[in-house]
């Protein structure tokens, strides 16, 4: 039996985000019934969760309450909050346990997101990288996730409320330097994720944003390529996603993944 079958998987639709052209209309016109559809639309295909990114303009973040209220006033569904301006005015207005994404595992700064977790009871989802960092290896990351959990501990947030992000990234293609042509850098994620399952009895939880492993690539191509990627992640301990839940294929194979059913194999 997976060790892990029998847990649940947190599918976060990834719509809310500033990037997104539909989504940025909607902030900028204050657009109720835009932000109503967008949610829906990602909630109908399977979202168990919403994960908002306003950006850091200003004028953007500064809708950051009315999209928690707006959203929540419709449906029951527990928010991924930016962490950034109006997240404790965010997390008051917030009904149920709201999650905070995300803070990098500096120290300097990771203790007040800590505190503030703490004292909303929220999630944290915490990066394991930090300033002037980037992801490289499994070692150094895997030690990042030790010092995040003692940091946790000490403060005293439950590690039911931490989400550990190994910061799934695209590959430098060795021919053109560039993101374009590169591949997810999925080896080191999948082997991070276990040895933090290992270290842990398997009690800590992990995230990843799908999405950010097939930067550059056409739409058709990520897809497939995530459709790929979600059951290697889930098997080696995967236990939250932010991902398009508008791909109806994705959505299909994330929801038999949450559901503890095994996929069936097809036939050579």
């Amino acid at each position: 039996m997976d060790r892990h079958e029998k847990r649940p998987l947190l599918l976060a639709g990834e719509d809310l985000h500033i990037l997104n052209p539909r989504f940025q209309q909607v902030l900028a016109a204050g657009d109720e019934e835009g932000l109503i559809g967008l949610a829906h639309s990602q909630i109908h295909g399977g979202a168990t969760a919403l994960a908002i990114n306003p950006g850091p303009a200003q004028s953007m973040a500064d809708r950051l309450p009315w999209i928690v209220e707006t959203i929540q006033g419709r449906w029951d569904i527990p928010l991924l909050l930016p962490a950034g301006a109006h997240l404790e005015e965010a997390l008051e207005r917030h009904r149920g346990r709201a999650t905070i994404n995300a803070v990098t595992a500096d120290p300097d700064k990771l203790d007040i997101f800590i505190h503030l977790a703490k004292e909303h009871d929220a999630n944290l989802v915490v990066l394991l990288t930090r300033p002037g960092l980037w992801a490289t290896g499994s070692e150094e990351q895997l030690q990042m996730a030790i010092d995040v959990l003692e940091r946790t501990d000490a403060i005293g947030l439950p590690l039911a409320n931490i989400y550990l992000d190994p910061v799934l990234s695209v590959r430098i293609d060795p021919l053109s330097w560039n993101l374009s042509g590169g591949m997810p850098d999925l080896d080191r994620v999948l082997e991070l994720i276990s040895l933090i399952g290992e270290l842990t009895d398997n009690r800590a939880r992990t995230m990843v944003a799908l999405s950010n492993g097939t930067l550059g690539l056409p739409a058709v191509r990520r897809s497939a390529l995530h459709c790929r990627m979600l059951p290697l992640l889930v098997e080696a301990g995967l236990r939250a996603v932010i991902l398009n839940c508008r791909d109806r294929s994705l959505m299909q194979l994330a929801q038999t993944l949450a559901s503890g059913k095994r996929l069936q194999k097809k036939a050579a």
